[in-house]
């Protein structure tokens, strides 16, 4: 005997609740369908506006990152150039410094050569001073005590006339 036999009696059984089922799946269909189906269309715009977003911001911040790195160029070429010129600055500042100490060395030197040659002219002064008056001192003495009155008064005469044409020649 089979189990399950399609036979009329079974046939007329089976259509209440393929009616039932029918129903059912009409109603769950209005019930259910659309409302899913229209939380699911409320989410897939919610995902394509959001990935429409997400493009947007990507490309404003791939806009940014461009501006954002030829700003650190430039801020890296700006860096540049200010070294480059408080180089150049430091380096005039140094020569300027250098042609200031290499004049006043030179002024130094020119003002000791001229107090050296200043003083070499007053010791020789001094010293053919000294020589005279020793030279004078030491003819007196002598005059005096080998020479009579005339004859001193003579020699006396002739060393002064000599004394007077050898003190306007310039010191050697």
């Amino acid at each position: 005997m089979p189990l399950f036999t399609l036979d009329l009696q079974t046939f007329i059984q089976m259509i209440p609740n393929l009616i039932s089922v029918v129903v059912i799946a009409v109603v769950l269909t209005y019930l259910l369908y659309k409302p899913v189906k229209r939380t699911l269309q409320i989410r897939a715009d919610k995902v394509a506006s959001d990935i429409e977003t997400a493009a947007a911001d990507k490309t404003a911040a791939e806009k940014l990152k461009a501006m954002y790195e030829k700003k650190v160029g430039d801020i890296e070429l700006e860096r540049c150039e200010i070294l480059e010129a408080a180089r150049k600055q430091a380096g005039a500042r140094r020569n300027q410094i250098l042609e200031e100490a290499n004049a006043e060395a030179q002024e130094l030197k020119s003002r000791a050569a001229r107090d050296i040659a200043a003083e070499c002219d007053r010791v020789k002064a001094e010293v053919h001073q000294a020589i005279i008056d020793i030279s004078a001192d030491m003819a007196a003495k002598l005059v005096a005590a080998t020479i009579d009155k005339n004859a001193h008064d003579r020699l006396f005469d002739e060393a002064m006339i000599e004394l007077e044409a050898t003190a306007f020649k310039p010191l050697s």
